[in-house]
């Protein structure tokens, strides 16, 4: 989004760190386990974002006493525009004032920028960002924010670009695995990418990335979520082949990975979260005659019986969207609804199982 156009926004009563004006939320029940309500909508549409948990103010820096977290962060992603307008905006919701307003932008636009709470700090990794060519070219930057309100700080870049994959804190580690990364010299479109099953991890004490054991299935486009001490990465696509239904399960501490059941459905641009010790997973796309379309299922899955049930279905479905649990809901947060760029959405649905 262009920084006029943000100016537009402020004017009409959106100013920086300002909460935004909202409608009242709605409730509703959708058939099987679990309840969808209507929050406050994004202050602009975008999609293909990765949205995280964090403090309106650095409250971990501040104490050693373990702090919940009372916002979420989006930076970035496609906005609508021809072909497509990728934007540097930061912007955080509070689930509890059911409101949003405005952080420090990044340094640069990006889209599918990986974003992750790692010890205290806001962590922005990879992405594109289109060239002189007009193509989109995969990044392998890194940068940290100490503070809704603080400057971005570059760190160490991934050691080659490396996007749509699955970026987690896991034991203070940021984990970086599979997705996609460029095939060759040419780094600008999909037919110059190939699935990667790399997997790497950053140490912020040192300001190093090093390799670990590879993903079993390479794919892009999955959802990633750290439950119990492991790190779980579910369904997603390929460059080559279409959706997969493949879950696969790592374990910090022998180095090793392991297959889980695989998810009902073959969804790739869904997003997870976990709550109360269940994996949720919500919507995705998929191509094939007419264009494709978007998916409405949602997930749960139990670690412990290695089993998965449909749950509520997405009163809004969507793709490339981000799922973030803050207190006892997921929210769901924008995406597309419809296969593509198409029909960028500002909607945020929380999720939440019924008592």
């Amino acid at each position: 989004m262009s920084r006029l156009t943000r100016r537009q926004m402020m004017a009409a009563g959106a100013a920086t760190g300002a909460f935004l004006a909202v409608p009242r939320a709605l409730s509703h029940e959708v058939e099987g386990p679990g309840t969808w309500t209507a929050r406050a909508d994004m202050p602009f549409p975008v999609q293909e974002i990765y949205p995280a948990p964090f403090w309106k103010a650095s409250a971990a820096g501040k104490t050693l006493k373990p702090t919940p977290f009372n916002i979420i962060v989006n930076a970035g992603g496609l906005a609508p525009g021809e072909p497509y307008n990728v934007t540097s905006e930061t912007v955080w919701f509070d689930p509890a004032a059911n409101a949003w307003g405005y952080g420090t932008p990044l340094p640069v636009p990006r889209h599918h920028l990986m974003l992750v709470n790692n010890n205290g700090y806001l962590y922005g990794i990879g992405g594109f960002a289109r060239d002189a060519g007009g193509g989109w070219r995969m990044r392998a930057d890194c940068w940290r924010l100490g503070d809704i309100n603080g400057a971005w700080t570059p760190m160490r870049p991934m050691p080659h670009p490396q996007a749509e994959a699955v970026c987690q804190s896991l034991g203070g580690f940021i984990h970086v695995v599979g997705g996609r990364a460029p095939s060759g010299s040419r780094n600008r479109d999909w037919s110059d990418h190939i699935d990667t099953d790399e997997h790497w991890v950053y140490d912020a004490a040192s300001d190093r990335w090093r390799d670990l054991a590879p993903l079993p299935t390479p794919r892009n486009s999955t959802a990633g979520v750290v439950l119990n001490g492991v790190l779980y990465v579910i369904g997603g696509r390929t460059v080559s082949d279409g959706n997969t239904a493949a879950v696969e399960v790592y374990d910090p501490l022998s180095d090793r990975w392991e297959k889980a059941r695989p998810m009902p459905k073959a969804q790739g641009g869904l997003a997870a979260a976990a709550l109360n010790g269940k994996i949720y997973v919500f919507g995705g796309e998929f191509f094939g005659p007419g264009g494709g379309g978007v998916y409405a299922d949602a997930w749960e899955y139990d670690p412990r019986a290695d089993r998965w049930r449909a749950v509520a279905a997405m009163p809004r479905p969507r793709h490339g969207l981000g799922a973030v649990a803050v207190g006892d809901a997921i929210y769901v947060i924008g995406g597309a609804a419809k296969a593509g760029g198409a029909e960028t959405s500002t909607a945020v649905d929380a999720f939440s199982m019924t008592p």
